[in-house]
């Protein structure tokens, strides 16, 4: 049987793409199914996350949404996405989960913050509890209230400020006088310091020295309390005979 020329062309194309196939997968050890496991995330609001969003652990991109449902809690109803995680992206216990956008109009994706592995790994199937998107409608409106508070603030002082504007000028000029006679205060102080330098380190020395004596003085009077009860013969006496004196000039 003669094989026509364009069915050998489409033979030696089908065998160069399966060549090319076969070292793809070997050369990149790429497989069709990659190993994973899934966990559960609750939050009140998605905000605008769709199925297939990727999911990043620490800005890397480990997985996808699989599906998204509406459940009851205690606290209320909750939307639950199921979360596909690669085999290699372990989560710990304590990890915390948000929704972001990739740029400031971008794709929205769930991120996955890990915490330090003290407290050990999630199980596959485990069950975290996101963090809530701010909602930029309600930013919005408290901007604006800020923004419209920051005027009526600025409105009332600047009413406080023109009619007050005299008196306001006054403080102004009794602070420079202040300031001109607290300067003037430091100067004369400061010659004064001066001129008494030498009198002043006198008395600091002095004051020094009594403060050595009143401490020895302590410190004896601590070793031999007796001397409290005790005195000279001299002074003992001096004073009967001023006793003696005071007696007869009665």
């Amino acid at each position: 049987m003669k094989i026509s020329n364009n069915a050998k062309i489409g033979m030696m194309i089908a065998v160069v793409i399966g060549l090319l196939a076969y070292l793809t997968v070997k050369s990149g050890d790429f497989r069709f199914v990659k190993e994973g496991y899934t966990v559960k995330v609750l939050f009140k609001n998605i905000d605008g996350v769709s199925l297939n969003a990727p999911v990043m652990l620490n800005g890397l991109e480990v997985g996808k949404v699989e599906a998204i449902d509406i459940v009851e809690q205690p606290g209320g109803t909750m939307l639950q996405l199921t979360v596909w995680l690669e085999q290699s992206a372990r989560l710990t216990k304590g990890t915390r989960a948000y929704v972001k956008n990739m740029g400031f109009l971008g794709e929205k994706y769930v991120g996955l913050a890990v915490t330090g592995s003290g407290n050990g790994y999630l199980e596959p199937g485990s069950v975290i509890y996101g963090r809530d998107p701010a909602d930029m409608d309600t930013l919005l409106l408290d901007g604006q209230e800020i923004a419209k508070e920051i005027r009526e603030i600025s409105v009332n002082l600047n009413e406080r400020l023109t009619k007050n504007k005299e008196a306001i000028d006054r403080i102004v000029v009794n602070v420079d006088a202040s300031m001109a006679s607290l300067r003037s205060i430091t100067a004369n102080l400061d010659e004064r310091i001066t001129v008494n330098e030498e009198n002043i380190d006198d008395t600091m020395s002095r004051m020094r020295s009594a403060a050595v004596n009143l401490d020895q003085f302590t410190y004896d009077l601590k070793m031999n309390p007796w001397k409290l009860l005790y005195r000279p013969k001299d002074k003992r006496e001096r004073s009967i005979q001023m006793l003696k004196e005071e007696r007869g000039g009665q």
